[in-house]
């Protein structure tokens, strides 16, 4: 057997340069940026200035489509070839976070930044995916309603119609329209039994430096999303940041 697969780590909520930095220095993969309604929500201008600090140059593109980063692979082992891509490339991927909002608008912003993901956060039909024309992170929200089995067959359908795209598993807060970003972890077993079923995915909802790696071991995911876990007074800190890569880097390797 060789070696495991290393974690994906995205920082999200990410709002400034230096938090954005901080973030690439501690080897995240993903830094994620709010465009939807949210406390961390960030302008355009924002973003591109964030970009400009993390990439070594404006023209530095992740994906050139499909064909330049699968070769024809699909499921896991895409999953697999991404990872390899994320770390090779040597700095950080930047995703946009959208909830519910126009088409138009997501790939105004994506185009504008610009974007190497987009994520979609809110009830959007997993056939969106297909109109965005880079690589797409869709949100399942976790609650005692949630079906695996669901889940399963619709990331199932999004990976065979538009396989470079992930599921993200975040906590379903009952009372409230915004979800993600209010430091509320799930039931960790239920990630576990989507693992089982061979569905690349990326877990979120409540996760902090000291309980990344339990996190990993029971849910086993392919990358890990943190936000409010590695703040201070609301705020990016980079202590906590480092801690969470670190951590998760060792757990991952230990799975």
């Amino acid at each position: 057997m060789g070696e495991p697969e290393p974690v994906v780590v995205k920082v999200c909520g990410v709002r400034t340069v230096e938090a954005a930095q901080a973030a690439a220095d501690a080897g995240a993969d993903i830094i994620g940026m709010i465009f939807a309604p949210s406390p961390r929500l960030i302008d355009v201008a924002t973003a591109q200035a964030i970009a400009r600090a993390v990439r070594p140059t404006s023209g530095d593109a992740a994906w050139d489509g499909a064909e330049g980063v699968d070769g024809g692979l699909a499921g896991p082992a895409f999953f697999a070839a991404c990872g390899a891509r994320l770390r090779a490339m040597g700095r950080p991927l930047l995703a946009g976070v959208f909830q519910n909002q126009p088409l138009e608008h997501i790939l105004e912003v994506a185009r504008a930044v610009p974007l190497d993901l987009v994520q979609l956060h809110g009830t959007e039909p997993v056939a969106m995916a297909q109109q965005i024309p880079v690589p797409v992170i869709k949100v399942f929200h976790v609650d005692e309603a949630f079906s695996v089995d669901e889940a399963a067959a619709g990331g199932g359908d999004m990976l065979a119609a538009f396989h470079h795209s992930a599921i993200l598993l975040d906590t379903k807060v009952a009372g409230t329209a915004q979800q993600g970003g209010r430091g509320v972890a799930f039931d960790w077993t239920v990630a576990r039994r989507l693992a089982d079923r061979g569905v690349p995915f990326l877990m979120a909802g409540g996760l902090t430096p000291d309980n990344v790696a339990e996190a990993i071991a029971v849910g086993r995911p392919w990358g890990v999303d943190v936000s409010s876990g590695v703040e201070t007074d609301k705020a990016k800190d980079s202590n906590k940041i480092r801690a969470f890569v670190a951590n998760a880097r060792r757990a991952g390797s230990a799975t």
